[in-house]
C-alpha cells in the first residue's frame, strides 16, 4: 500500500487485511526493529504478560475489570477479536476509537516501509497496542501472548508479572509436539526479575527460567488475584466473563473453546446441551474434539467464517467415522433455527461464536 495514500479507517483495515491474520512469522527481530523505530515505548510500561494454552483471555478480562474498578488507568491488549480489530486494544475497558486507531496504523505503516522485512499482522497490532498504551500513560498494561511465548511479538515487553495459565498440546507445528517443548517456549516470556503465576502441574515448573517468585493457582480468578498481589495492588477480582466465554443468550450458550483441552474443561462445567452447533479451523485436532462432544446431543455443523475453516462436509464425514451423525448447515443462522428453543451450545471457534453473536444481535456484534 502506498505510504503517501490518504489514510482513513477503512484504509487501515485494508492494509491489515493485506498482511493476512493467518500468516505466522515467529521471531523477535522484526518487532524489536519496529519498536526501536517507534521509540521503544514499550519500555515505559508496567506490564502483566499473560501466556499459556487456555484461560488467557479470561485472566486478562478479570485483571482489567479489577484494576478499572480500583481506579487505575488500564491498557489491555488481547487476541483474537470477535467482531472488530479494535477490540484487541482497550483503554479502561473501552476499545480504541477509529481516529486513534487510524493514526496509529498510519504511523506504524510508515515505520514498516523502512524495514527490509515487513512485520506480520500480529507484529503490527502489537506495535500499535504498545505505542498507544505508552502514550496514554497507563498505570498497568495487561498483554496477552498470541502464539507460544519465547518468539511471540509480545515478548518484546519485559513483564513485571507473567501468568502462565494452563499447558496442553496446541500449535504443534510451531511450538513442538510434546508438553516439555511447549512449556519451554511458553515460559520464554519470563525474565529474572519477573514474578510468575502459573496453573501448570509441578513437574513442568522445571521449564520456567529463574525468576523473582513463583506462585500457583487453579483458575483465571486465582491467577488474576495472585497477579494483583505481586503488583502490590489491592483490588478485588470479580466473576464476570468476556464475550464468547460461557456467554448466554436465552437457551443458547456461546463459547470460544477451540481445542480439546478447552472443550473438555467447558463440558465438565455445564449442563449437557440438547444441540451442539460446531465448527473449527483446519489446524485443530478434529477427531479429538468430536470425541469429546456429548453423544446424546444433536450435532449441527457449520464452517466458520474464515479462509482457514474446515468445511462442514469434512466435519460431518469425520463425525461419521466416529459413529456420530452430524448435519451440515450453510450458516450459523440455519443451525440456530434448527435448534429452536432447545438448550444449545455454539462452540469450536471464535469465528463461529462471532457469527452467532451477530445473528443474535448481542452487544458489540455490529462493530466493524
Amino acid at each position: 500500500m502506498n505510504r503517501r495514500e490518504k489514510w482513513d479507517y477503512h484504509t487501515a483495515l485494508a492494509w491489515l487485511d493485506e498482511l493476512g491474520e493467518a500468516q505466522v512469522k515467529p521471531g523477535l527481530a522484526r518487532i524489536r526493529q519496529l519498536m526501536a523505530a517507534l521509540g521503544d515505548s514499550q519500555q515505559q510500561l508496567r506490564a502483566v504478560i499473560v501466556g499459556g494454552t487456555n484461560g488467557k483471555g479470561s485472566t486478562c478480562w478479570l485483571l482489567e475489570e479489577a484494576l478499572c474498578r480500583a481506579g487505575f488507568r488500564v491498557g489491555c491488549g488481547t487476541s483474537p477479536h470477535l467482531h472488530s480489530v479494535r477490540e484487541r486494544l482497550r483503554l479502561d475497558s473501552v476499545p480504541v476509537g477509529r481516529a486513534d486507531f487510524t493514526a496509529l496504523a498510519a504511523e506504524v505503516q510508515r515505520a514498516c516501509c523502512a524495514m527490509a522485512e515487513h512485520p506480520s499482522y500480529f507484529e503490527v497490532l502489537t506495535a500499535i497496542t504498545l505505542v498507544w498504551f505508552a502514550r496514554r500513560e497507563v498505570d498497568v498494561a495487561i498483554l496477552e501472548v498470541g502464539l507460544g511465548g519465547e518468539l511471540d511479538a509480545m515478548n518484546v515487553v519485559d513483564g513485571e508479572v507473567a501468568v502462565l495459565t494452563t499447558l496442553a498440546l496446541e500449535h504443534t507445528d510451531w511450538l513442538g509436539d510434546n508438553l516439555e517443548a511447549i512449556a519451554r517456549t511458553k515460559a520464554g516470556i519470563v525474565r529474572p526479575g519477573t514474578h510468575v503465576i502459573t496453573g501448570w502441574l509441578p513437574e513442568f515448573h522445571q521449564f520456567i527460567p529463574p525468576c523473582a517468585s513463583l506462585a500457583s493457582g487453579d483458575s483465571a480468578r486465582e491467577w488474576a488475584t495472585l497477579a494483583l498481589e505481586q503488583l502490590g495492588i489491592a483490588a478485588e477480582v470479580g466473576e464476570t466473563r468476556p464475550p464468547g466465554r460461557r456467554e448466554r443468550a436465552g437457551n443458547i450458550m456461546l463459547d470460544c473453546a477451540h481445542n480439546p483441552h478447552a472443550l473438555s474443561w467447558l463440558l465438565a462445567r455445564i449442563v449437557e446441551p440438547a444441540v451442539v452447533v460446531f465448527g473449527c479451523l483446519r489446524d485443530k485436532p478434529l477427531a479429538k474434539m468430536l470425541a469429546l462432544l456429548p453423544t446424546g446431543t444433536e450435532l449441527l455443523v457449520c464452517a466458520p467464517d474464515s479462509p482457514r475453516a474446515r468445511s462442514a462436509a469434512a466435519v460431518v464425514a469425520a463425525a461419521g467415522k466416529l459413529g456420530r451423525r452430524g448435519r451440515a448447515c450453510d450458516s450459523v443462522a440455519e443451525a440456530l433455527e434448527l435448534a429452536g428453543e432447545r438448550p444449545t451450545l455454539v462452540v469450536g471457534s471464535s469465528y463461529l461464536v462471532a457469527e452467532a453473536r451477530r445473528d443474535l444481535g448481542l452487544p458489540g456484534s455490529d462493530e466493524p
